[in-house]
């Protein structure tokens, strides 16, 4: 990693760099609208964009000390520079001490997987904390909190606030605080700056910019707090729920993006909510967020540092694993009622289906992580396949051992995509895998039989199938027999065996 005065300087540089590639793409598409009347929503948002990190520039020029456009490359690139390191620098380390920051549990000997930091401040009439913690209790398992802290932050300048909450933790969930999966922690006063004169940013009143200022310093303590807790760092608010198994969603999403080049990967499309970074980012994040915090909230700051860091596409996990519930801000006389629209909590409505242990397979491309699987498992979500859509397109089922059927239904589109359902399509059975199929890929059924055609609806239902057929069969596929450019929700495949 970057000594941290050489990292104030390509974070100079960076800036300077993005402000001038903004200013050249709104020049551009300014000149394209002006020829076909085209773009004007596009290039409002490029040009609200290189405002706003010219302000970013204008700021860093402000407060730092220097010229630092005129730095010598070679100098920032060099990190045992004598002379970029004795250069007065306008950014500082932003340093917490967390042994004393800890007021409840402790910490581990050995570094996790994830932590889970939570700062919670108080809220007129309401507290949610505790139904945040259930959730995430609830919904991971033993072994996921072996290799999971959750770090709860007690944020409020009224410290029998902060008391309650650690009260409250201990009355209600002890067993994991001895375990080390919860910690409760406090910053000392001296952390924060003060909170006085603030810019008035966005037409913002007094009120508003002091609360949100305040919640950009939150993060950065517990930022610099969880440096070394775990491998990998997920921002939460004290008002949300989780879905099941959202630790091992975490891994999975994580695995899926091994060779993509980025810096924070999302799982809610709710502001900073579910937001994951590699902790050895923490250090740099919170000295960034520091720097600027009276300037953006932190909904903008994060995605400033996500560009500086070359990120040029957001990755966003859909369905997404946690929901904001809350609707009392700790901003005083607010309300927000903010709901995550790919947040899943339906699962299969025919939960009289036995669905045999199988393997789900399509070659239709799913929308993020609308996965073949959701379509046929009993986790909440469904299958969701991006148009175009081609006759001959499949999702194969592929049970683990032969089966005898009863009963087979299918259920495509849903309340919120009524229109992506599967127009053209048959259901069919076979009783024999070649054995020249891969172990890994999709198998090779052969000698289909027709089960049906599925309704204009997109539903297809067909009983008495251990009559009918007489037979154990291996595959299960639905193939569609046309075309067609709607998106495809395949809601869900319920399978009754007779025995």
């Amino acid at each position: 990693m970057m000594p941290g005065r050489t990292w104030n300087r390509v974070l100079l540089l960076a800036l300077f760099v993005m402000f001038s590639l903004n200013t050249w793409l709104v020049r551009i598409l300014v000149t394209v609208s002006d020829s076909d009347g085209s773009g004007d929503s596009d290039s409002k948002s490029l040009v609200k964009q290189r405002d706003t990190l010219l302000d970013t520039v204008h700021v860093l020029q402000a407060k730092c000390k220097g010229d630092f456009f005129n730095v010598d490359q070679q100098q920032v690139n060099s990190p045992t520079n004598e002379k970029a390191e004795n250069t007065d620098v306008c950014l500082q380390q932003v340093h917490v001490d967390s042994k004393d920051g800890i007021i409840l549990g402790h910490q581990r000997n050995t570094k996790g997987f994830l932590t889970i930091g939570i700062p919670t401040v108080k809220r007129e009439k309401k507290l949610y904390i505790q139904e945040t913690l259930n959730s995430l209790i609830e919904h991971s398992t033993s072994q996921d909190r072996k290799d999971v802290v959750i770090v709860v932050f007690a944020a409020d300048f009224n410290n029998d606030y902060n008391d309650h909450i650690k009260d409250l933790v201990v009355s209600n969930f002890k067993e994991y605080v001895n375990e080390g999966f919860i910690q409760v922690v406090k910053a000392p006063e001296s952390f924060y700056p003060p909170l006085e004169n603030l810019k008035q940013n966005f037409g913002d009143e007094l009120e508003r910019v002091i609360w949100r200022s305040k919640q950009v310093v939150d993060y950065a303590y517990l930022f610099s707090y969880s440096i070394d807790v775990a491998q990998y760092y997920i921002q939460l608010e004290d008002d949300v729920i989780a879905t099941p198994n959202y630790v091992q969603s975490i891994r999975e999403y994580i695995d899926l993006n091994q060779n993509e080049q980025w810096v924070c990967l999302e799982f809610s499309e709710l502001g900073f909510i579910g937001k994951l970074f590699r902790s050895s980012m923490l250090q740099r994040l919170s000295q960034f967020v520091m720097f600027f915090f009276e300037e953006q909230p932190i909904d903008y700051l994060f995605k400033y540092f996500n560009l500086l860091h070359a990120q040029q596409k957001s990755f966003l996990r859909a369905p997404s694993i946690f929901q904001h519930i809350g609707t009392i801000s700790s901003l005083r006389d607010k309300e927000q009622v903010a709901q995550d629209r790919f947040f899943e909590t339906k699962r299969r409505a025919h939960g009289d289906s036995n669905n045999p242990p199988a393997r789900v397979f399509s070659n239709m491309t799913p929308f993020s992580m609308y996965l073949p699987n959701l379509a046929y498992s009993n986790q909440p979500g469904y299958f969701w396949g991006k148009a175009p859509i081609s006759a001959g397109d499949y999702l194969l089922i592929a049970f683990n051992q032969p089966v005898r059927l009863k009963r087979v239904l299918v259920d495509t589109g849903s309340d919120a995509h009524p229109q992506d359902i599967l127009q053209a399509g048959v259901l069919e059975v076979s009783r024999k895998i070649l054995p020249s199929s891969p172990t890994k890929g999709t198998p090779v059924c052969t000698d289909y039989e027709k089960l049906g055609k599925f309704t204009e609806k997109g539903q297809i239902d067909v009983d008495d199938l251990e009559k009918t057929l007489g037979y154990d069969v291996v595959c299960l596929r639905i193939t569609m027999i046309r075309s067609q450019v709607q998106w495809l929700v395949v809601q869900e495949i319920a399978v009754w065996t007779a025995w």
